[in-house]
């Protein structure tokens, strides 16, 4: 039902002013509802970004908790010509030479006619024997076969042998391409018949698999593919062309990648002075000095200066070059550093990643980075339980209080409504009654 609204017009008063200025008083436990509601969701933001930080942190740290993640190596190649290299943290420094022999090469069979169209139904009947799979062919396309021969290459049973299409210049063929390289098959049609005139489908092999071969000192090593992962510990070698004459070999040796080691403890470093940079940056806020968020700083700066009884000559990232600053962050002495990974690698791999049955560093942090980002009873996960609960309690006094206000400004206007009808209807009577004065002196 709709009300009217008088809006003055009887007293002469600017009513609706009024009731807003009452409304803007009667809101003011509202906004600070709604303010309470914006400072729990902006608390809950900065420990999300401090987990997120943290998380940051746990990365560099897990990148550095095994040996084979903390040493770095480098392989060269004299030449990139033959083969190209790659090599893990588990490679060894050495010199080795090398003789690429053969290139791995699949075996493709192609059909022996060629075919006018990929999407003409050129294949009306027969069966296309790939090993022992037996595929029928009904009415089939180019494209179709290729379709059929492919899906029965998939799942536990594939056929090893890939179907694709080229184009001859005259027409299009049928392509077989077995695995790899170690892996031959057979390609064979029966009861072929076919449309438009063309011969029935059958293949020929134009290229038979033969292993890549390489000599590594001499030694001869063989390979399905073009890549030999066991060949050398560690190291990667992908050949890219056989040496022109036998017994011609190209050196190739592994070093210690100091560079790689740096970049590493560098990480590491730069994450951790972010963790302290955001606590910092949240102490202007009320949140900024709560306790999780302290424990945090202080359990980070404890497991930096605490020490590792592995054995070696270093204990303490200190020895690193690793220097605390006034403001918590961390810088790094270069030179230590580099004195430390060229010198005394075996000590630092002990440090960070540990030996059998005493943890490492890394290891260290790992666990507490684990624990204060846990899903469940992180850090932020836990607060995150407590804004909710209480968003839950504000969200709920805000709607019942939007509902009461409401009400009170409809009560409000109406009691104006009233007062102006009233007044209303008394500045008519005493028109009249004016009137009745006046005819009465006439």
């Amino acid at each position: 039902m709709s009300t009217i609204n008088f809006g003055g017009l009887a007293s002469g008063l600017d009513t609706d002013s009024i009731v807003e200025a009452l409304m803007d008083i009667e809101r003011k436990p509202l906004d600070r509802l709604e303010s309470d509601q914006e400072y729990y969701n902006s608390r809950q933001d900065a420990f999300d970004g401090l987990d997120t930080k943290l998380k940051t942190l746990l990365d560099k740290f897990e990148d550095i908790d095994t040996s084979n993640e903390v040493r770095a190596y480098s392989a060269t190649a004299a030449s990139d010509e033959y083969f190209s290299v790659s090599a893990s943290g588990s490679a060894l420094p050495g010199s080795y030479n090398i003789e690429v022999q053969s290139l791995a090469r699949q075996q493709k069979d192609a059909s022996d006619g060629s075919y006018a169209s990929r999407s003409d139904a050129n294949f009306t009947s027969g069966t296309l024997t790939l090993g022992t799979t037996d595929i029928l062919i009904d009415n089939d396309s180019l494209d179709s076969l290729v379709d059929k021969i492919n899906a029965a290459n998939t799942g536990d049973n594939a056929t090893g042998v890939a179907a694709s299409i080229i184009q001859d210049g005259s027409g299009y063929r049928l392509v077989l391409t077995g695995e790899d390289a170690a892996s031959a098959f057979s390609a064979t049609v029966s009861g072929g018949t076919t449309a438009n005139g063309y011969d029935p489908l059958s293949f020929s092999t134009t290229q038979t698999n033969s292993l890549a071969s390489i000599v590594v000192d001499g030694i001869t090593v063989t390979s399905g593919s073009n890549t030999f992962e066991d060949a050398i510990p560690g190291v990667d070698v992908t050949v890219n062309k056989a040496h022109p004459a036998a017994g011609d070999t190209t050196v190739m040796t592994v070093d210690e990648d100091v560079d790689a080691v740096k970049t590493k403890i560098k990480d590491m470093v730069t994450a951790y002075n972010g963790v302290i940079n955001y606590i910092a940056d949240q102490s202007d806020s009320d949140w900024g000095s709560d306790s999780g968020m302290m424990a945090v700083k202080r359990n980070l700066q404890k497991m930096l200066t605490s020490q590792v009884a592995t054995g070696g000559g270093l204990t303490t990232l200190s020895q690193l070059g690793l220097e605390t600053q006034r403001d918590g962050t961390l810088s790094i002495d270069n030179t230590v550093l580099e004195e430390a990974i060229s010198t005394n690698m075996n000590d630092l791999d002990k440090l960070l990643a540990g030996v059998d049955g005493i943890d490492g560093i890394s290891s260290t942090f790992k666990d507490y980075l684990d624990m204060a980002t846990d899903r469940a009873d992180g850090l932020s996960a836990t607060r995150q339980v407590s804004t909710d609960r209480t968003l839950k309690t504000i969200e709920s006094n805000i709607a019942k209080m939007e509902e009461r206000l409401e009400k009170r400004e409809e009560l409000l206007r109406s009691q104006f409504d009233a007062m102006e009808l009233m007044i209303s209807n008394l500045n008519s009577t005493g028109s009249y009654l004016t009137q009745q004065l006046s005819l009465l002196n006439s």
